[in-house]
């Protein structure tokens, strides 16, 4: 009798463990899932990408619904994300059961002309968003920034500069037309990153591999500077003295 009321209280033990579990995965499995979508401001319009995007994500993110919320981490949300027009920002678990998602809209601003046709649009940080038949950007129609010969390990440093260019002149699409890399014609000498501003000047950082984001600054700076005639056309160009030093050349030949 006594190893019978052993096994009893065994059982009766394990049975409440195993009522207390199944209660606990009840209470702390996921029931809700919000997303929340900051888009790009605009007046309070939303584009349709966007939208669509949005809507894709609350569809991935169902599946989280009914699993255990220990289970569940920033890098599970993220990985459900198909970043397109949307991109992932945070995670947050609210207790017993909800999990908080907010995306933010990714905006257009280069595209690269495609082998297979069309054009690669990427957003500001040069990170790939779609492909589309043409070069327009979804928001206003206009023509986003083209990207000529660049290679893709430059990437980094055109993200880089066109965030100088949004710092100074607020929009990289409004002042640039294009970017694009330029061989050196003279030997020994590394190449060009050259700056199309839709004003019809061209901006030329010489031997871009050193000192890129420098002479970028101060042909930003030289340009603030310049009569509204210089600007119309020409190049100017920036090159490293010996000395360090950053030289800007303007259109009509003077040193800046």
């Amino acid at each position: 009798m006594k190893y019978i009321r052993k096994a009893i209280i065994i059982v009766l033990v394990a049975v409440f463990v195993a009522a207390a579990a199944i209660g606990l995965s009840v209470i702390f499995a996921v029931r809700n899932v919000n997303v929340f979508a900051v888009a790009y401001d605009r007046g309070g319009s939303v584009s349709a990408e966007f939208a669509s995007a949005v809507e894709k994500i609350e569809a991935d993110l169902s599946s989280l619904r009914g699993r255990i919320m220990s289970g569940i981490n920033e890098d599970t949300v993220a990985g459900l994300i198909d970043e397109g027009y949307a991109e992932f920002v945070s995670y947050e678990e609210v207790l017993p059961c909800t999990v908080n998602v907010t995306v933010r809209e990714r905006v257009e601003v280069f595209a690269v002309s495609s082998e297979e046709g069309g054009y690669e649009i990427l957003d500001g940080g040069l990170k790939r968003m779609a492909v589309k038949p043409f070069n327009v950007n979804n928001l206003d129609g206009s023509p986003n920034v083209l990207l000529e010969n660049v290679p893709e390990d430059s990437y980094p440093l055109v993200a880089q500069i066109a965030e100088l260019m949004n710092e100074k002149f607020s929009s990289v699409r409004a002042f640039a037309e294009s970017i694009s890399v330029v061989p050196s014609e003279l030997s020994g000498r590394g190449d060009s990153l050259n700056i199309k501003l839709r004003c019809g000047l061209t901006m030329e950082i010489r031997e871009y591999a050193s000192s890129a984001a420098e002479k970028a600054e101060a042909l930003f700076e030289a340009f603030g500077g310049m009569s509204d005639t210089l600007k119309l056309g020409g190049t100017m160009y920036c090159l490293a003295s010996e000395d360090g030093a950053m030289r800007v050349v303007l259109p009509d030949g003077t040193y800046q």
